[in-house]
């Protein structure tokens, strides 16, 4: 009978382990599937986006468009961080696509970047008058990024891309670390633009806001099943056919239709303007411009030696316009920093190190000119491009004729010194000289005593034969 029992504890042992098993099993799949499955759950959306959650642009279906765009299409690149050269870049091809009536496919590869220059590009594509397509290619497009993409009137993925981790962090210059932010005054605002933006466009308002609550990410596949996205698309050819037909409603106003059948696809390159600023937007050049330009200036006006104090002064304005300062001063101040070194140099003997870093300012400053014909400027986009080769060319030649300078500079300074002598010179005898009677000559302008071994009349051309302290030997010039 004792054993008969011990038989049936040991039986009913293994099958509450195995239903334990289950049970923490049954855990884990939901907790590795939770976030998708909040997806599906409209309580988020309804409670952050409220009636923002309903479908007011993007793709339409039965309705009479007021227009056709296309068949000319433009790609622009957005890659690395998001920054205010990647804002002045988005909007700069909003125009030009406006102005040709063509589609604009913004490309994006970026882990993310500043709010505020996200938000100026979704402000830029929320007033566009033409369908603005986001294509996230290659990795991602995390934080900022996805904002981006949300903002767009199609959004679209290639396969093997992510989105998601919207949640904003602060950047700690001192220990280079990152910390995430939770206050509601900032996170509340980012949550509005996805409502705003994004579940007006018919998108899941409740994967939305766990982009930003918990930094949710999603895969192509699974973002089109959440209808976070419109289109998957293994490459541009691809993704142009199936939006082609497409009716898109602007918060314009306006309703067109998509027409991409034999598309006229051109990529629209970056000014150098944006180039250069987008280039020194990285925090880890920025910071070492900034600490660089700070400790060379400092170092050079406290040794007495200011010639360095302008490559200070460089790469200090370089560290801010990097870190956010306004680019048009930047510009500003660098024409104006180089042109008072090239004036010092001109007049300083030699050739040293200000009006090389003269040069330098000029041609990054007149590269930073706001001439692209962008917002804020009432000048055709054809005058701006007159306008920059007229300044580059003129950049061009002050760097030219210092560049000449310099050379000539460096051949004097390589000649051997030439010592001026006054024996062999000609002059005119202003009284009369005779042997052991000396008077006064007038040789090169000046007036000189002299003494003769003969007899020379007042107006006599005379030659410098020798010279004693302040005394010249002189004699009869005889031709």
């Amino acid at each position: 009978m004792k054993i008969g029992m011990a038989r049936y504890d040991s039986i009913r042992t293994i099958r509450v382990l195995m239903a334990a098993i289950a049970i923490l099993l049954s855990i884990g799949l939901y907790a590795s599937t939770t976030s998708y499955a909040q997806a599906d759950k409209g309580d988020l959306g309804a409670k952050y986006c409220g009636v923002q959650a309903e479908k007011k642009y993007g793709i339409v279906e039965g309705v009479e468009p007021d227009g056709v765009v296309g068949p000319k299409v433009y790609y622009i690149r957005v890659e690395g961080i998001i920054d205010y050269a990647m804002a002045e870049y988005i909007d700069n091809a909003i125009q030009v696509a406006e102005d040709d009536d063509a589609i604009l496919v913004v490309m994006l590869n970026t882990p993310g970047g500043l709010v505020d220059a996200a938000l100026e590009i979704v402000s830029s594509i929320a007033k566009s008058e033409i369908p603005v397509i986001g294509y996230v290619v290659d990795k991602w497009a995390e934080s900022a990024g996805t904002l981006i993409l949300m903002s767009t009137h199609i959004a679209a993925m290639q396969p093997g891309t992510i989105i998601g981790s919207v949640q904003p962090v602060a950047y700690n210059p001192a220990t280079g670390g990152y910390e995430p932010i939770n206050e509601s005054k900032i996170i509340n605002p980012i949550i509005e633009v996805f409502c705003e933006h994004g579940a007006s466009k018919g998108r899941n308002a409740t994967a939305l806001v766990r982009f930003v609550l918990y930094n949710d990410n999603y895969g192509a596949e699974e973002a089109l099943r959440y209808h976070v996205i419109e289109v998957v698309a293994r490459n541009l050819n691809d993704l142009l056919s199936q939006v082609n037909g497409k009716i898109v409603a602007l918060p314009s106003g306006d309703t067109v239709k998509i027409d991409a059948e034999n598309p006229d696809v051109l990529e629209l390159q970056p000014s150098v303007r944006v180039t250069v600023l987008h280039t020194l937007s990285d925090p880890l050049l920025a910071g070492i411009l900034l600490s660089l330009g700070t400790l060379i200036l400092l170092f050079s006006l406290a040794s007495g030696h200011p010639g360095g104090a302008g490559v200070g002064a460089l790469l200090l304005l370089l560290g801010l316009a990097g870190s956010g300062f306004n680019p048009n001063l930047t510009s500003l101040l660098l024409i104006l920093g180089g042109s008072i070194l090239i004036f010092i140099e001109i007049y300083t003997p030699g050739f040293g190190i200000i009006g090389g870093t003269g040069i330098v300012m000029l041609v990054l400053g007149i590269a930073l000119l706001p001439v692209s014909g962008g917002q804020g400027f009432s000048i055709s986009p054809a005058y701006a491009d007159q306008l920059l080769g007229a300044l580059y060319a003129t950049g061009g030649f002050i760097g030219a004729v210092t560049a000449f300078m310099v050379y000539k500079v460096i051949q004097v300074r390589k000649k051997k010194p030439i010592l001026w002598s006054i024996i062999g010179s000609k002059g005119r005898a202003i009284d009369k000289i005779e042997p052991g009677k000396p008077g006064f000559v007038i040789v090169e302008g000046e007036y000189w005593k002299a003494e003769s071994d003969e007899t020379i009349s007042p107006g006599d051309t005379i030659v410098v034969v020798d010279k004693e302290e302040h005394v010249l030997k002189v004699k009869k010039y005889e031709e």
